[in-house]
């Protein structure tokens, strides 16, 4: 059970990380749900065409940062608001999804083919060991260098950085550069463990990952508790049917425990004014 919860909780872990990076630049990516989407459907699409998921993952990723990176520059040069600009991503990024399927593979659903297979107990061992090692880095990226402790003063003393002769919107796009690649990166995990491209693979994750990132207080250790106990919530939600007495309740009412938990601890937990 305890490696089960571990092994949902890793993709989360690294999108809510990614936001983490966001918001203590002051620029919560708002954008993480769907672009999590875009990466697993660029996985499965670059995967077929070079026959390697590693170069599919690789390809996915720098795809996904690539277009984030330039429409932040885009929206910094005209002056547009930062908020706005990464909820119009996240509806670019649903369109892009729908418009590239329907154009490559002339369909809106679901993505199968033979060359997409892979064994299931290893990619999920192998996929989750890939994103606590990058979620580790991240940590260590934050809490370990001049570049990440820049990084957590951006949003709050953007005057002292430009003080020291530092550029604060670089790191506003840079937060925004690993908030993607950690929602492109979780996407391509989820699409090779199911090994296929699902619309919506994403299934609230992004949400979710904000929801972590709002109750933990931009604190490490809050925000990875908060993610366990999502993982916890989603563990149950498919299992609790199995157990006698509980298989009379609904499938969709279990499926949306994890969101429910979310919005119940929002509501619950008293935030800093």
């Amino acid at each position: 059970m305890v490696l089960s919860i571990f092994i949902i909780a890793a993709p989360l872990l690294l999108i809510t990380l990614g936001a983490l990076v966001s918001e203590y630049a002051g620029r919560l990516a708002m954008f993480m749900e769907h672009v999590i989407n875009l990466g697993g459907f660029f996985c499965y699409a670059l995967t077929l065409a070079t026959g390697s998921l590693a170069a599919g993952m690789l390809l996915s990723v720098t795809l996904c940062t690539l277009l984030v990176f330039c429409m932040d520059k885009t929206a910094s040069h005209f002056g547009a608001n930062p908020f706005l600009v990464s909820l119009a991503m996240n509806l670019l990024f649903a369109a892009l999804t729908t418009f590239f399927s329907a154009l490559i593979f002339k369909t809106r659903g679901v993505l199968y083919d033979d060359s997409f297979q892979f064994s299931a107990a290893f990619t999920r061992l192998a996929t989750s060991a890939l994103c606590y090692v990058l979620v580790a880095l991240i940590i260590g990226l934050l809490r370990g260098t001049t570049t990440g402790l820049a990084l957590r003063i951006t949003g709050s003393s953007a005057d002292v950085l430009s003080a020291r002769g530092m550029n604060p919107a670089f790191y506003r796009n840079l937060s925004w550069m690993i908030a993607a690649s950690s929602g492109a990166l979780a996407g391509c995990v989820l699409t090779a463990r199911l090994s296929s491209f699902v619309p919506g693979v994403s299934s609230g994750r992004g949400w979710t990952a904000l929801a972590a990132v709002f109750l933990g207080r931009k604190h490490p250790v809050i925000v990875v508790l908060a993610v366990l106990v999502f993982a916890i919530a989603e563990y149950a939600s498919t299992t609790i049917q199995n157990i006698p007495g509980f298989a009379s309740i609904p499938s969709s009412l279990l499926l949306s425990l994890p969101y429910l938990l979310a919005l119940a601890l929002i509501i619950l937990i008293p935030q800093k004014k």
